[in-house]
């Protein structure tokens, strides 16, 4: 196992505490993404989880979420806002603001596949593409 993890697991009641009282599918799903981003931490040469900093929490967004479906991220990122609020880790996620990103590229894919311009359609229109994606 890695270092991350034994530190994890050592101290993971403080790092995952139950208190909104999940389910234990649901608590042991944010465990395994808190894990996985752990191993991506550690594949970057992290060696004590007080060691991640910002720039690792990018890097995973980045490579690791970009392929991931807007709900699968939202999660990702509140149980990785949770345990870097446990952790004290001086680590900024704004689950909304990412998913929002990530909205307005997929808008901006779309218009290029209706040989579109913004200027062709409404802001009302828009807000509307925007809520289905």
């Amino acid at each position: 196992m890695s270092r991350l993890i034994d530190e994890f697991e050592r101290k993971r009641r403080i790092y995952v505490a139950n208190k909104r009282q999940y389910s234990k599918k649901s608590n042991f799903e944010r465990i395994q993404k808190i894990r996985k981003f752990l191993l991506f931490c550690e594949n970057l040469g992290v060696k004590k989880i007080r060691d991640i900093n910002q720039s690792h929490y990018r890097q995973f967004v980045s490579e690791f979420l970009n392929t991931k479906s807007t709900e699968t991220k939202r999660k990702y990122l509140y149980a990785l806002r949770e345990f870097f609020e446990r952790a004290h880790l001086p680590i900024i996620v704004n689950p909304s603001s990412n998913i929002n990103r990530t909205k307005e590229k997929k808008f901006s894919k779309l218009l290029k596949i209706l040989n579109l311009i913004e200027d062709d359609i409404t802001q009302e229109q828009k807000n509307k593409i925007l809520e289905l994606l």
